[in-house]
């Protein structure tokens, strides 16, 4: 080939890389205008709520209020029960060195 026909043919293969890069996200919004996003659909809004310890109907900041304090006593929970079992604190250490090898590289079965 001539070096004017690879600098030709260099030229219409970045046009058509543009033109490709451009449309793409186009067809792309044309096909999913009518689906709706997974982030959507994830998000539960809880308007009307139910105690789960005795059934009684709460509005959503108190039932937002129990989530938050449930979570930092089952995590204080665990604290303490991590606390007070060389054994487990053993094999916490354990996982979290074999995440770490395997996060290096090197293969642990």
């Amino acid at each position: 080939m001539r070096p004017t026909t690879t600098i030709q043919l260099a030229q219409m293969l970045l046009c058509a890389s543009t033109i490709w890069q451009v449309s793409l996200p186009a067809r792309a919004s044309i096909a999913l205008d009518d689906e709706i996003p997974e982030e959507v659909l994830r998000a539960e809004i809880i308007t009307e709520a139910r105690s789960p310890i005795d059934g009684q109907a709460l509005s959503s900041a108190e039932f937002a209020e129990l989530v938050v304090t449930t979570k930092q006593q089952i995590e204080r929970g665990n604290a303490d029960v991590a606390a007070n079992s060389p054994k487990l604190k053993e094999t916490l250490l354990l996982l979290r060195l074999r995440g770490f090898l395997r996060s290096v590289g090197v293969p642990i079965k």
